[in-house]
């Protein structure tokens, strides 16, 4: 049976961040919600409380978040840090200003690397503990009007796979968890260009094209909510979550969700397929020495 463990979740009032608490604390597990506004998670999360859990007011997206995470770190010796909150900023790449793209990247790439770094040297003291990520299937391969949201996936998954390389000798394992459509309401939380907000996220020049069709299906076709049309369970999702971490897995990404794995399984084939479109051109580009 596994050692009881503390765990602290960012985004702990909702979605999977909600549903991995719940889990946690079912399997015997200390846990500890970070989340903005502690008031209103107690009311969207009451279960929580009731099963044990601790709420800390911390916002991950903050720039000195990184000492709120450390006096976090000191108040609860962390075992196991989830970095779940995060928001999806959906527009074209045209459309999008910078300050809104450096928002996305404040939360959702700076606000895990903040928790990373304040929890890391006591991990590396007890030569124990896990990071996981909460990413997405857009952390792999980016879809029309998911560019920006995608480049802040992309780019914190790459510091979770380096930190794997760094720590896995100093007893820390590291998740990358790549979730397909599962049903919360992370999708009715949608962020588009400000500049374009009456159109729904789009430009004039972009009517009729894939970032269009993106836009519209994102937010919604025919009245019915994009998350009542997801088949996957936050909560059995949260549950494989949790026993990855209390199984001490030996992978880095855990792909959740058929759709996702379908999505990977593209990737996957795109990439191979520009390896032998180009195989020959790139075998050839090695400096080749003079003959006498």
């Amino acid at each position: 049976m596994s050692r009881t463990q503390t765990w602290l979740i960012t985004g702990a009032s909702s979605g999977f961040g909600q549903s991995i608490g719940i889990a946690a604390l079912n399997a015997g597990q200390r846990v500890v919600g970070a989340t903005r506004d502690v008031v209103m998670a107690k009311h969207c999360n009451p279960e929580f409380a009731a099963k044990g859990g601790m709420w800390t007011r911390l916002d991950p997206g903050h720039p000195e978040s990184l000492a709120h995470f450390a006096k976090a770190q000191e108040e609860f010796d962390v075992d196991v840090l989830v970095n779940c909150a995060g928001y999806a900023f959906i527009g074209g790449v045209e459309d999008t200003s910078e300050q809104e793209i450096r928002h996305q990247m404040e939360v959702n790439f700076y606000g895990p690397i903040r928790a990373i770094k304040a929890v890391l040297p006591a991990m590396r003291r007890k030569k124990r503990g896990h990071i996981v990520l909460i990413s997405s299937g857009a952390g792999f391969i980016a879809r029309p009007g998911r560019g920006v949201y995608s480049a802040s996936k992309y780019a914190i998954e790459a510091i979770h796979e380096s930190l794997m390389h760094e720590t896995h000798s100093l007893g820390i394992k590291t998740l990358i968890v790549e979730p397909g459509a599962f049903r919360t309401a992370f999708s009715t939380r949608l962020v588009t260009p400000a500049a374009h907000e009456s159109t729904g996220g789009y430009s004039e020049a972009y009517r009729g094209t894939k970032l269009e069709a993106m836009l519209q299906m994102m937010h919604g076709k025919d009245g019915v909510p994009p998350e009542n049309l997801a088949k996957g369970d936050p909560d059995k999702a949260a549950k494989a979550i949790v026993d990855a971490v209390l199984g001490g897995h030996e992978y880095l990404r855990l792909i959740l969700g058929p759709d996702c794995v379908k999505a990977m399984e593209d990737k996957i084939g795109e990439f191979q397929r520009d390896l032998e479109l180009t195989r020959e051109v790139s075998m050839g580009t090695d400096v080749v020495a003079m003959k006498a």
